[in-house]
Protein backbone atom coordinates (compact mmCIF):
# COMPACT_ATOMS: atom_id res chain seq x y z
CA UNK A 1 0.00 0.00 0.00
CA UNK A 2 1.24 3.48 -0.90
CA UNK A 3 0.71 5.73 2.14
CA UNK A 4 -0.08 9.42 1.73
CA UNK A 5 -1.17 10.26 5.26
CA UNK A 6 -1.60 8.69 8.69
CA UNK A 7 -4.20 10.28 10.94
CA UNK A 8 -4.15 9.11 14.53
CA UNK A 9 -7.03 9.25 16.98
CA UNK A 10 -7.87 8.04 20.46
CA UNK A 11 -9.39 4.78 19.28
CA UNK A 12 -8.88 4.62 15.49
CA UNK A 13 -5.87 5.18 13.26
CA UNK A 14 -6.54 6.04 9.61
CA UNK A 15 -4.03 5.12 6.95
CA UNK A 16 -4.82 7.02 3.75
CA UNK A 17 -3.30 6.16 0.40
CA UNK A 18 -3.69 3.60 -2.38
CA UNK A 19 -3.87 -0.17 -2.14
CA UNK A 20 -1.72 -2.03 -4.64
CA UNK A 21 -3.63 -4.05 -7.26
CA UNK A 22 -5.06 -6.59 -7.21
CA UNK A 23 -6.92 -4.91 -4.36
CA UNK A 24 -8.66 -8.05 -3.09
CA UNK A 25 -5.29 -9.81 -2.65
CA UNK A 26 -3.80 -6.79 -0.86
CA UNK A 27 -6.81 -6.64 1.46
CA UNK A 28 -6.43 -10.35 2.27
CA UNK A 29 -2.74 -9.88 3.07
CA UNK A 30 -3.44 -6.91 5.38
CA UNK A 31 -6.24 -8.81 7.14
CA UNK A 32 -3.96 -11.81 7.63
CA UNK A 33 -1.17 -9.65 9.04
CA UNK A 34 -3.47 -7.70 11.38
CA UNK A 35 -5.10 -10.90 12.64
CA UNK A 36 -1.98 -11.43 14.75
CA UNK A 37 -2.46 -8.05 16.46
CA UNK A 38 -5.20 -6.50 18.58
CA UNK A 39 -6.31 -4.24 15.72
CA UNK A 40 -9.04 -4.87 13.14
CA UNK A 41 -8.69 -3.20 9.72
CA UNK A 42 -11.71 -1.55 8.06
CA UNK A 43 -11.30 -0.84 4.34
CA UNK A 44 -13.15 2.11 2.85
CA UNK A 45 -12.64 5.22 0.69
CA UNK A 46 -12.42 8.99 1.09
CA UNK A 47 -12.74 10.71 -2.25
CA UNK A 48 -10.29 9.00 -4.59
CA UNK A 49 -8.15 7.60 -1.76
CA UNK A 50 -8.25 4.21 -0.12
CA UNK A 51 -8.52 4.28 3.66
CA UNK A 52 -7.57 1.57 6.13
CA UNK A 53 -8.99 2.27 9.57
CA UNK A 54 -7.24 0.38 12.35
CA UNK A 55 -9.35 0.08 15.48
CA UNK A 56 -9.68 -2.08 18.56
CA UNK A 57 -12.97 -3.93 18.55
CA UNK A 58 -14.17 -5.96 21.47
CA UNK A 59 -13.87 -9.64 20.63
CA UNK A 60 -17.32 -11.17 20.40
CA UNK A 61 -17.89 -14.62 21.78
CA UNK A 62 -20.65 -16.89 20.57
CA UNK A 63 -22.50 -17.73 23.79
CA UNK A 64 -26.07 -18.58 22.82
CA UNK A 65 -28.78 -18.55 25.47
CA UNK A 66 -30.73 -21.52 24.20
CA UNK A 67 -33.14 -21.42 27.13
CA UNK A 68 -34.23 -17.86 26.30
CA UNK A 69 -34.69 -18.58 22.57
CA UNK A 70 -36.72 -21.69 23.39
CA UNK A 71 -38.80 -19.93 26.07
CA UNK A 72 -39.74 -17.08 23.72
CA UNK A 73 -40.53 -19.53 20.92
CA UNK A 74 -42.86 -21.60 23.12
CA UNK A 75 -44.48 -18.40 24.45
CA UNK A 76 -45.06 -17.24 20.85
CA UNK A 77 -46.69 -20.57 19.96
CA UNK A 78 -49.12 -20.04 22.85
CA UNK A 79 -49.85 -16.36 22.08
CA UNK A 80 -50.40 -16.99 18.35
CA UNK A 81 -52.78 -19.90 19.01
CA UNK A 82 -54.87 -18.10 21.59
CA UNK A 83 -54.62 -14.70 19.88
CA UNK A 84 -56.22 -16.15 16.74
CA UNK A 85 -58.75 -18.17 18.75
CA UNK A 86 -59.91 -15.19 20.86
CA UNK A 87 -60.17 -12.77 17.93
CA UNK A 88 -61.54 -14.99 15.17
CA UNK A 89 -63.23 -17.82 17.05
CA UNK A 90 -63.67 -21.15 15.34
CA UNK A 91 -62.19 -24.35 16.67
CA UNK A 92 -58.82 -24.78 18.34
CA UNK A 93 -57.50 -26.76 15.36
CA UNK A 94 -57.88 -23.69 13.11
CA UNK A 95 -55.85 -21.65 15.58
CA UNK A 96 -53.14 -24.31 15.71
CA UNK A 97 -52.97 -24.39 11.88
CA UNK A 98 -52.61 -20.60 11.82
CA UNK A 99 -49.87 -20.65 14.47
CA UNK A 100 -47.97 -23.49 12.79
CA UNK A 101 -48.14 -21.81 9.36
CA UNK A 102 -47.12 -18.35 10.58
CA UNK A 103 -44.27 -19.56 12.78
CA UNK A 104 -42.97 -21.79 9.99
CA UNK A 105 -42.69 -18.71 7.75
CA UNK A 106 -41.08 -16.56 10.45
CA UNK A 107 -38.69 -19.32 11.50
CA UNK A 108 -37.52 -19.94 7.93
CA UNK A 109 -37.04 -16.19 7.47
CA UNK A 110 -34.85 -15.84 10.55
CA UNK A 111 -32.91 -19.06 10.00
CA UNK A 112 -32.22 -17.92 6.45
CA UNK A 113 -30.33 -14.99 7.99
CA UNK A 114 -28.77 -17.18 10.69
CA UNK A 115 -27.43 -19.98 8.49
CA UNK A 116 -25.99 -17.68 5.82
CA UNK A 117 -24.38 -15.35 8.39
CA UNK A 118 -22.71 -18.36 10.03
CA UNK A 119 -21.39 -19.48 6.63
CA UNK A 120 -19.93 -15.99 6.18
CA UNK A 121 -18.01 -16.36 9.45
CA UNK A 122 -20.16 -13.99 11.47
CA UNK A 123 -21.21 -14.27 15.09
CA UNK A 124 -25.01 -14.20 15.10
CA UNK A 125 -27.63 -15.01 17.71
CA UNK A 126 -30.41 -17.53 17.27
CA UNK A 127 -33.84 -15.97 16.60
CA UNK A 128 -35.59 -14.20 19.47
CA UNK A 129 -39.34 -14.48 18.91
CA UNK A 130 -41.56 -11.70 20.22
CA UNK A 131 -44.81 -12.95 21.81
CA UNK A 132 -47.64 -10.43 22.18
CA UNK A 133 -50.47 -11.67 24.44
CA UNK A 134 -53.91 -10.41 23.44
CA UNK A 135 -52.93 -9.28 19.94
CA UNK A 136 -54.95 -10.84 17.11
CA UNK A 137 -51.88 -12.49 15.56
CA UNK A 138 -50.06 -12.99 18.86
CA UNK A 139 -46.58 -11.88 17.79
CA UNK A 140 -44.49 -9.04 16.45
CA UNK A 141 -42.24 -11.47 14.58
CA UNK A 142 -38.67 -12.36 15.51
CA UNK A 143 -35.22 -10.81 15.41
CA UNK A 144 -31.63 -11.99 15.38
CA UNK A 145 -28.56 -10.05 16.48
CA UNK A 146 -25.51 -9.76 14.27
CA UNK A 147 -22.79 -9.37 16.89
CA UNK A 148 -19.74 -9.13 14.63
CA UNK A 149 -18.60 -6.92 11.77
CA UNK A 150 -19.90 -7.84 8.32
CA UNK A 151 -16.89 -9.17 6.34
CA UNK A 152 -17.77 -7.75 2.91
CA UNK A 153 -20.43 -6.28 0.64
CA UNK A 154 -21.02 -9.78 -0.71
CA UNK A 155 -21.65 -11.09 2.81
CA UNK A 156 -24.10 -8.27 3.54
CA UNK A 157 -26.01 -8.99 0.33
CA UNK A 158 -26.24 -12.72 1.03
CA UNK A 159 -27.30 -12.29 4.67
CA UNK A 160 -29.76 -9.50 3.84
CA UNK A 161 -31.57 -11.37 1.07
CA UNK A 162 -31.45 -14.86 2.65
CA UNK A 163 -34.16 -14.13 5.23
CA UNK A 164 -36.92 -12.63 3.10
CA UNK A 165 -36.29 -14.97 0.17
CA UNK A 166 -36.39 -18.02 2.47
CA UNK A 167 -39.56 -16.77 4.16
CA UNK A 168 -41.18 -16.02 0.81
CA UNK A 169 -40.39 -19.47 -0.61
CA UNK A 170 -42.14 -21.04 2.38
CA UNK A 171 -45.01 -18.54 2.48
CA UNK A 172 -45.86 -19.20 -1.19
CA UNK A 173 -46.94 -22.88 -0.89
CA UNK A 174 -48.64 -22.18 2.45
CA UNK A 175 -50.62 -19.39 0.77
CA UNK A 176 -51.57 -21.54 -2.22
CA UNK A 177 -52.82 -24.36 0.04
CA UNK A 178 -54.59 -21.87 2.28
CA UNK A 179 -56.42 -20.12 -0.57
CA UNK A 180 -57.45 -23.52 -1.96
CA UNK A 181 -58.94 -24.37 1.45
CA UNK A 182 -60.66 -20.97 1.74
CA UNK A 183 -64.40 -20.65 1.10
CA UNK A 184 -66.28 -18.27 -1.17
CA UNK A 185 -69.22 -16.89 0.81
CA UNK A 186 -71.76 -14.12 0.46
CA UNK A 187 -70.50 -11.09 2.36
CA UNK A 188 -72.85 -10.16 5.23
CA UNK A 189 -74.86 -7.04 4.37
CA UNK A 190 -74.51 -4.14 6.76
CA UNK A 191 -72.03 -6.01 8.96
CA UNK A 192 -68.50 -4.75 9.42
CA UNK A 193 -65.70 -7.25 9.05
CA UNK A 194 -61.97 -7.04 8.48
CA UNK A 195 -61.06 -6.90 4.81
CA UNK A 196 -57.48 -7.66 3.83
CA UNK A 197 -55.77 -5.77 1.05
CA UNK A 198 -54.20 -7.62 -1.83
CA UNK A 199 -50.63 -7.77 -3.01
CA UNK A 200 -50.14 -8.42 -6.71
CA UNK A 201 -49.23 -12.06 -6.12
CA UNK A 202 -51.99 -12.74 -3.57
CA UNK A 203 -54.56 -11.22 -5.94
CA UNK A 204 -53.35 -13.40 -8.85
CA UNK A 205 -53.41 -16.55 -6.71
CA UNK A 206 -56.96 -15.77 -5.61
CA UNK A 207 -58.07 -15.27 -9.22
CA UNK A 208 -56.46 -18.51 -10.38
CA UNK A 209 -57.69 -20.70 -7.52
CA UNK A 210 -61.17 -19.11 -7.20
CA UNK A 211 -61.86 -17.69 -10.67
CA UNK A 212 -65.64 -17.35 -10.28
CA UNK A 213 -66.45 -15.26 -7.23
CA UNK A 214 -70.07 -14.06 -7.65
CA UNK A 215 -71.22 -10.48 -7.11
CA UNK A 216 -71.61 -9.70 -3.42
CA UNK A 217 -69.41 -12.62 -2.35
CA UNK A 218 -65.86 -12.71 -1.08
CA UNK A 219 -63.11 -15.20 -0.29
CA UNK A 220 -63.10 -15.87 3.44
CA UNK A 221 -59.57 -16.94 4.22
CA UNK A 222 -58.59 -20.22 5.77
CA UNK A 223 -56.13 -19.81 8.71
CA UNK A 224 -53.26 -21.00 6.49
CA UNK A 225 -54.13 -18.40 3.85
CA UNK A 226 -54.22 -15.67 6.51
CA UNK A 227 -50.79 -16.79 7.77
CA UNK A 228 -49.49 -16.71 4.18
CA UNK A 229 -50.94 -13.23 3.70
CA UNK A 230 -49.13 -12.08 6.84
CA UNK A 231 -45.96 -13.72 5.54
CA UNK A 232 -46.22 -11.67 2.34
CA UNK A 233 -46.86 -8.48 4.35
CA UNK A 234 -43.91 -9.01 6.69
CA UNK A 235 -41.63 -9.89 3.77
CA UNK A 236 -42.52 -6.76 1.81
CA UNK A 237 -42.19 -4.45 4.82
CA UNK A 238 -38.74 -5.86 5.56
CA UNK A 239 -37.65 -5.41 1.94
CA UNK A 240 -38.19 -1.63 1.89
CA UNK A 241 -34.64 -0.36 1.12
CA UNK A 242 -34.07 1.68 4.26
CA UNK A 243 -31.54 1.48 7.08
CA UNK A 244 -31.27 -1.79 8.99
CA UNK A 245 -34.20 -3.47 7.23
CA UNK A 246 -33.35 -6.43 5.00
CA UNK A 247 -33.98 -4.33 1.91
CA UNK A 248 -31.73 -1.64 3.38
CA UNK A 249 -28.89 -4.15 3.72
CA UNK A 250 -29.34 -5.29 0.12
CA UNK A 251 -29.38 -1.67 -1.09
CA UNK A 252 -26.29 -0.81 0.96
CA UNK A 253 -24.38 -3.76 -0.48
CA UNK A 254 -25.17 -2.38 -3.95
CA UNK A 255 -24.80 1.37 -3.49
CA UNK A 256 -23.08 1.92 -0.12
CA UNK A 257 -23.76 5.46 1.16
CA UNK A 258 -25.34 6.49 -2.16
CA UNK A 259 -28.49 4.58 -1.13
CA UNK A 260 -29.39 7.64 0.98
CA UNK A 261 -30.42 9.41 -2.23
CA UNK A 262 -33.55 7.24 -2.34
CA UNK A 263 -34.55 7.95 1.27
CA UNK A 264 -36.58 11.10 0.60
CA UNK A 265 -38.81 9.58 -2.13
CA UNK A 266 -39.25 6.40 -0.05
CA UNK A 267 -40.27 8.34 3.06
CA UNK A 268 -42.62 10.45 0.95
CA UNK A 269 -44.28 7.27 -0.36
CA UNK A 270 -44.60 5.82 3.16
CA UNK A 271 -46.21 9.03 4.43
CA UNK A 272 -48.63 9.04 1.48
CA UNK A 273 -49.51 5.40 2.15
CA UNK A 274 -50.18 6.32 5.78
CA UNK A 275 -53.41 8.03 4.65
CA UNK A 276 -54.56 4.63 3.37
CA UNK A 277 -53.44 2.68 6.44
CA UNK A 278 -52.25 4.27 9.69
CA UNK A 279 -49.76 1.47 10.21
CA UNK A 280 -47.54 3.02 7.53
CA UNK A 281 -47.08 6.11 9.72
CA UNK A 282 -45.79 3.87 12.52
CA UNK A 283 -43.55 1.92 10.14
CA UNK A 284 -42.24 5.17 8.65
CA UNK A 285 -41.39 6.45 12.14
CA UNK A 286 -39.49 3.24 12.95
CA UNK A 287 -37.79 3.24 9.55
CA UNK A 288 -36.55 6.80 10.15
CA UNK A 289 -34.60 5.68 13.21
CA UNK A 290 -33.44 2.51 11.47
CA UNK A 291 -32.08 4.72 8.67
CA UNK A 292 -29.76 6.70 10.94
CA UNK A 293 -27.01 4.07 11.10
CA UNK A 294 -25.22 2.25 8.30
CA UNK A 295 -23.91 -1.30 8.74
CA UNK A 296 -20.17 -1.64 9.40
CA UNK A 297 -18.50 -3.57 6.58
CA UNK A 298 -14.88 -4.62 6.96
CA UNK A 299 -14.20 -4.61 3.23
CA UNK A 300 -16.37 -2.14 1.32
CA UNK A 301 -13.81 -1.80 -1.49
CA UNK A 302 -14.28 -5.16 -3.17
CA UNK A 303 -17.35 -4.74 -5.42
CA UNK A 304 -20.11 -7.24 -5.96
CA UNK A 305 -19.68 -9.59 -8.89
CA UNK A 306 -22.04 -9.32 -11.86
CA UNK A 307 -23.70 -12.56 -10.73
CA UNK A 308 -24.28 -11.10 -7.25
CA UNK A 309 -25.78 -7.94 -8.76
CA UNK A 310 -28.24 -10.12 -10.67
CA UNK A 311 -29.09 -11.99 -7.44
CA UNK A 312 -29.71 -8.63 -5.75
CA UNK A 313 -32.63 -7.99 -8.12
CA UNK A 314 -34.51 -11.00 -6.70
CA UNK A 315 -35.47 -9.43 -3.33
CA UNK A 316 -36.89 -6.37 -5.07
CA UNK A 317 -38.96 -8.58 -7.39
CA UNK A 318 -40.32 -10.25 -4.25
CA UNK A 319 -41.06 -6.76 -2.83
CA UNK A 320 -43.10 -5.83 -5.90
CA UNK A 321 -45.02 -9.12 -5.82
CA UNK A 322 -45.84 -9.04 -2.09
CA UNK A 323 -46.29 -5.33 -1.33
CA UNK A 324 -49.74 -4.41 0.04
CA UNK A 325 -50.53 -0.67 -0.16
CA UNK A 326 -53.59 -0.87 2.13
CA UNK A 327 -53.26 -4.00 4.26
CA UNK A 328 -56.43 -3.73 6.37
CA UNK A 329 -59.78 -2.01 6.09
CA UNK A 330 -62.89 -2.46 8.19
Amino acid sequence: MSVDEIAGGLSVTKVIGALHPPIDKTISEIKEYMSHTEYTPIFTTEGKHHVVQLGKFKKVEDRPKYWLNLLLFVATIITTIFGYYLWFGGDLLSSVMFSFSLLTILTCHEFGHYIVSKRQGMVTSLPYFIPVPGHFIGTFGAVIRMKSIVPSRSSLLKVGMAGPVSGFLVALPITIIGIALSEVQIAPEGASYMRLGNSLLFHLLGKVIHPNVPQGADIFLHPMAFAGWLGFLVTSMNLIPIGQLDGGHVAYSLFLRKRRFVYIPIFACIIALGFLWLGWFIWGFLAFFLARRDPIIQDSLTPLTNKEKIYAVLPFIVLILTFIPQPITI
